[in-house]
């Protein structure tokens, strides 16, 4: 920021004592400003009439406060109070102009023209522990000016008590120097209420826009990290730009929200861990982005930060380059292992190999600019920040299209791998399919053949034993017995008959000759004539005229559902009345058979019903699994003396 004071003066006055060898002279003041680095003279002492213009101060030493604090021996450390003069010659040109100045100091100071006090910076004190060094250079613009019309020349004597404040460990941030005290002069018309560096450079937008950028990538970075955390590579770039966006951030306190000299050179402090941090973290990156393992020269980097320190405090200069150098360091052992990446033939190690170049180049240029160009030059400083921010930004962004080319490659990967599981689950499916339907076949065949070989047993063994017991009870003379006996026999041929005719029945009923050559309509008609010809119950049978031959498994189970119902029904029921009904449902327009249609079996009685511990017969087990391998459905309803009533849905 902007500390604006004026030094417009009343040149009516002509001074009588100018004892001053030095004049700086300002003919014009450029949009640039100019820099108060000559002419300047020093005294270590304090007297109040140091800061009056006939003061005779031609014996004091030449001095240039822009220097660094630390080559300055003539300005002492330990809290001793000193004086700056400084003639100004102003040329009559700007006699109606407001001259303002920016104040860049490690120090604290007042400010005397001509001896009239006009500002002060902090707080001089006789006592070292009172003085607290204050930065004025982002403070907000004032003016204070005076309007005057002289002669032909304007003289001004500039004054300012100095003293650095004791115990501060000044620091150097890449390089940059810590002025003493540095002035630069500027006309009303090149100043603004920006916030602007003590170079005259409105840095705030880079600033705010690099925060903005590094911090958003970081935390799209952690964010896939959470989701992805096999992918470490991730986590050790969103560190990068988390260090990024601290580093930055700490850089615009420090320079737009800071005065006070000790407390900057704390925030330089961590400006130069965060620093540290950022160096890490890409070089651990690097390594992880190509899996590459880590040797003595990566723990080398990692351990270097703590003896730094110990060296920082020793060495003031040498610390700073150490500083600057280190990145450099750093990025040449990350060109190291992108070289071995692109031997070994790594996936976008070309791309990596570039941003590293990249880096290398825009800092190292950035460093050639910062030590031999002109500091103040506005189009220098514009072009020093556009290599700060490319030099920041080239690397981690190379990464992150790396990272967004692999998570993009894995994506793909993992959709083919899907499709490829996908297919081959379509054929086990198939296979199992397949398998299930030669299963069922021979199942049903083995069925067929076992009921078939029942059914002969049946007929032949014990239907021939029955008939033999027949023809023997045939041949007993009736008039030999009496009536008792006559009573037996004739119970006995009764029960005889009754037997051979349900072994005959059931022997048929097996597997009728009509189930194999005319399907189960054919065979439950033939059943039930049977049935109605025997007994006293009567069945009405209702069948589809639509419904055709189906497969062979729906056709044999859903005749042993009906065997082993009807079955029940003769058994327990003591109906008079059943009906059996079977039709086909027709699929809803639009929709497929397996989507809607399907058979309907209903068996009802007017019986006694069945109670719930009969329910869980062998006979209803073996009716509910053979619906559950069609992957059908049934419903039943029995109420005592209200008979029974099932439903059956069978999928087609």
């Amino acid at each position: 920021m902007k500390i604006l004071l004026t030094i417009s003066v009343f040149l009516s006055i002509h001074l009588s004592i100018l004892a001053q060898s030095e004049v700086f002279r300002i003919d014009s003041i450029p949009s640039q400003g100019i820099l108060l680095d000559k002419g300047w003279k020093w005294h270590a002492g304090d007297n109040p009439d140091f800061a009056k213009p006939d003061f005779d101060d031609s014996k004091w030493e030449a001095i240039d406060p822009t220097k660094d604090v630390m080559d300055l021996s003539q300005i002492p450390r330990n809290g001793k109070i000193g004086w700056l003069r400084l003639k100004l010659k102003i040329d009559t040109s700007l006699t109606n102009s407001l001259i303002g100045a920016s104040i860049n100091q490690l120090g604290a100071s007042e400010v005397y023209i001509d001896g009239k006090f006009l500002i002060k910076f902090g707080s001089i004190s006789l006592n070292p522990n009172k003085i607290e060094a204050y930065n004025p250079s982002s403070e907000p613009t004032k003016y204070n000016f005076i309007n005057s019309r002289f002669g032909n020349s304007t003289e001004v004597i500039l004054a300012i008590r100095f003293v650095l404040q004791p115990n501060i460990l000044y620091l150097k941030i890449f390089e940059r120097p810590n002025p003493a005290l540095k002035i630069i002069l500027k006309s009303a018309e090149h100043l603004n209420n920006n916030i602007i560096d003590s170079r005259g450079y409105d840095s705030s937008f880079s600033e705010y826009f690099r925060s903005g950028i590094l911090f958003i990538l970081g935390l799209l970075h952690f964010v896939v990290f959470i989701f992805y955390r096999k992918q470490k590579t991730n986590l050790y770039t969103s560190l990068y730009y988390i260090f990024s966006t601290l580093f930055f951030f700490t850089n615009i306190i420090l320079h737009q929200h800071v005065h006070s000299v000790k407390s900057r050179m704390i925030l330089s402090t961590l400006i130069y861990l965060l620093s540290f941090g950022m160096s890490l973290s890409i070089i651990t990156t690097v390594y992880s982005l190509f899996q590459f393992r880590r040797g003595v020269v990566y723990w080398i980097i990692v351990l270097f930060p703590f003896p730094f320190f110990l060296f920082f405090i020793w060495d003031y200069k040498w610390s700073s380059i150490l500083v600057t150098l280190f990145p450099i360091f750093m990025n040449i052992e990350a060109i190291r292992v992108t070289i071995v990446a692109i031997i070994r033939k790594k996936t976008m190690a070309w791309l990596m190999m570039s941003g590293v170049f990249g880096w290398t180049f825009f800092y190292t240029l950035l460093i050639l600019i910062r030590l031999f160009s002109n500091q103040n030059l506005v189009h220098i400083l514009v072009l020093q920040d556009t290599l700060w921010s490319l030099s920041f930004l080239i690397t981690p962004i190379c990464i992150t299209i790396i990272l967004a080319r692999e998570f993009a490659n894995a994506s793909n990967s993992l959709a083919s791998k899907l499709i490829e599981v996908q297919q081959l689950s379509l054929e086990k499916q198939e296979s199992l399919l397949k398998q299930n339907a030669e299963l069922q076949a021979a199942l049903l065949q083995g069925q067929t053949i076992e009921r078939k070989r029942v059914a002969a047993d049946l007929h032949d063994s014990l239907g021939s034993t029955m008939s033999s017991l027949i023809y023997t009870v045939n041949a007993i003379d009736t008039n030999k017995l009496d009536e008792q006996e006559k009573n037996v026999y004739r119970h006995l041929k009764q029960m005889l008959d009754t037997a051979y005719n349900e072994i005959r029945l059931l022997s048929h009923n097996l597997l009728p000759e009509e189930f194999e050559k005319q399907g189960l309509a054919e065979a439950l008609r033939y059943f039930i004539r049977k049935i109605n010809q025997t007994k006293t119950i009567q069945f009405e049978l209702s069948i589809d005229p639509h419904l055709g031959r189906l497969s062979p498994k729906i056709e044999f189970e859903l005749y042993s559902i009906c065997l082993e119902l009807i079955n029940n029904i003769l058994k327990h029921s003591k109906a008079t009345e059943a009906k059996i009904n079977l039709s086909k449902v027709t699929p809803p327009l639009g929709r497929s058979a397996v989507a809607g249609g399907g058979l309907n079996l209903t068996i009802s009685d007017n019986g006694r019903g069945f109670f719930d511990n009969e329910s869980d017969g062998k006979g209803i087990k073996n009716v509910k699994a053979r619906i559950e391998s069609l992957n059908g459905t049934w419903q039943h309803d029995s109420k005592p003396n209200h008979g029974t009533y099932f439903t059956i849905s069978i999928p087609v």
